[in-house]
């Protein structure tokens, strides 16, 4: 009977922990790169081309780094709490995908199409489009 008891202690220490893990992570914030410094400076149609050439030799160079990259909007998609920028290539199978997370009144300094722009961002990797979470403009 004790070993019963002790089985059910462990195995509800070992769920309750989970979730108190899974709520840490749910909650924790967005990485704000706007005060960190790039790895490096390079244009879209540089890194893109990177990642076609050799995704996994980009992947070890670029991945889960803070990088600024150069280039001008071709898509530009803002709802009220994020905002979403795709810099031209030069290739048209692809594109550098940048994400943003927004806070109120932040709509509004996004330029249009057609701009040139730095936008400083983690590269989280390769998926027909290279792409950037946490971004700024620079």
């Amino acid at each position: 009977m004790r070993t019963k008891y002790l089985l059910l202690l462990a195995i509800s220490v070992v769920v309750l922990s989970g979730v108190v893990a899974a709520l840490y992570l749910y909650n924790k914030p967005h990485r704000n790169v706007g005060g960190l410094s790039p790895a490096l400076r390079i244009s879209a149609t540089e890194l893109y081309g990177a990642f076609r050439k050799d995704e996994s030799a980009a992947n070890r160079r670029f991945g889960d780094k803070v990088i600024e990259v150069m280039g001008t909007i071709i898509v530009a998609e803002i709802t009220d709490s994020t905002a979403a920028l795709q810099l031209d290539t030069g290739d048209p199978g692809g594109t550098v995908s940048c994400g943003f997370t927004l806070d109120k009144g932040q709509k509004g300094i996004f330029p249009s199409k057609g701009s040139a722009v730095t936008i400083k961002g983690r590269c989280i990797g390769f998926l027909q489009d290279v792409n950037l979470v946490d971004c700024v403009l620079e």
